[in-house]
């Protein structure tokens, strides 16, 4: 090839040398650019699609390969289930039968742990029941003695003192007394084999309850037999615990309702002040009571509260009374038979 003698040629073929080595450097960086943005937009689409189907691959292969795994998984979740929904007094052992060989031991050792629970609340409820027990006969005594010495001194002094010593000996008395249905409600079988009627224990108790003034109680009881699997004495304890609280702290001039629907719905309301929402939620603790000057243990609502949790259900607390500005009303749902 001949090279341009003239020197305008050569320039312009220089030129042109120069702008091509320049369009292909600008080629070369622009597909490498262009690779790298590639390869980023790939990797985000295999990225994407991988988090999508890896979930169900897994699982597929899963339960391709080990048929066994998933059912041992599910032991588990069984097992993890049966925990969560297991009320806070069930100490009973949970069952591990189907449970993987390598979680049997946890499983065991968390039944041990139950079972030493359970001794140690049988022997805390078993001390107070006991004590109460023993505690009666000596009372007795004790409070016929004060009565005694109330009717033979002649010193009016005396004779107070006397009297305040029986009114404290019969406070001590309703208190073991109280103890020992609490023990009863958190520790003796409450639903039997057998139903029984609600509302003779019912008018057995309001009858009881109101033998020196009997207008003091309105009792409201349907026609037709409340069948319920409940124990009568259990029952009996929860009414008396809560009309006995009605009469003392509702009003002295209105009666207390106390009603029985043929659904089982159990309620005691007197008329009274209003309560405060805090101290509603505090009057099922134990010898929590409320703002009032009226005696008592402060275990009667704890006691109802033992029972109903005890029976599956749980005990309202509601003041005003419903479609009241005044007043207190406890209810609750009690298990029925059709």
């Amino acid at each position: 090839m001949r090279m341009p003698r003239s020197l305008q040629a050569r320039l312009a073929l220089s030129v042109g040398v120069v702008l091509t080595a320049l369009w292909l450097v600008a080629a070369t960086v622009t597909a490498v650019i262009l690779r790298g943005e590639m390869v980023e937009v790939f990797d985000s689409a295999l990225r994407e699609t991988a988090e999508r189907i890896l979930p169900l691959a897994v699982s597929d292969i899963i339960a391709r390969e080990d048929p066994g795994l998933t059912q041992r998984l599910g032991a588990l979740h069984r097992f993890r289930v049966i925990l969560r929904d297991r009320s806070i007094r069930d100490l009973s052992p949970v069952p591990t039968g189907d449970l993987p060989s390598e979680l049997a031991p946890l499983a065991q050792t968390l039944n041990t742990l139950f079972g030493r629970l359970h001794q140690a609340f049988d022997a805390e409820r078993s001390f107070a029941a006991n004590a109460a027990h023993e505690l009666r006969t000596p009372l007795a005594g004790a409070i016929a003695q004060a009565q005694r010495l109330q009717a033979e001194t002649l010193d009016a002094t005396a004779r107070a003192r006397a009297a305040e010593m029986e009114s404290t000996l019969k406070r001590l008395t309703r208190l073991s007394e109280r103890l020992m249905q609490l023990a009863r409600a958190e520790g003796s079988p409450l639903r039997l084999g057998h139903a029984s009627d609600l509302r003779a224990v019912a008018q057995l108790i309001v009858h009881d309850l109101t033998r020196a003034a009997p207008d003091r109680v309105t009792l409201s009881l349907p026609d037709a037999p409340v069948m319920s699997d409940l124990d009568p004495d259990a029952f009996g304890i929860l009414c008396r615990n809560l009309l006995e609280n009605a009469l003392r702290h509702g009003a002295a001039d209105s009666p207390v309702a106390v009603t029985l629907s043929p659904q089982g719905r159990f309620s005691v309301a007197n008329d009274g002040p209003a309560l405060e929402a805090g101290t509603l939620a505090r009057l099922t603790t134990r010898f929590e009571r409320g703002a009032t000057k009226a005696s008592g243990s402060g275990l009667g609502l704890a006691i109802v509260a033992a029972i109903a949790s005890r029976i599956g259900t749980e005990v309202t607390l509601t003041s005003p009374r419903p479609g009241q500005t005044s007043g207190f009303e406890a209810s609750l749902m009690l298990p029925v038979t059709a």
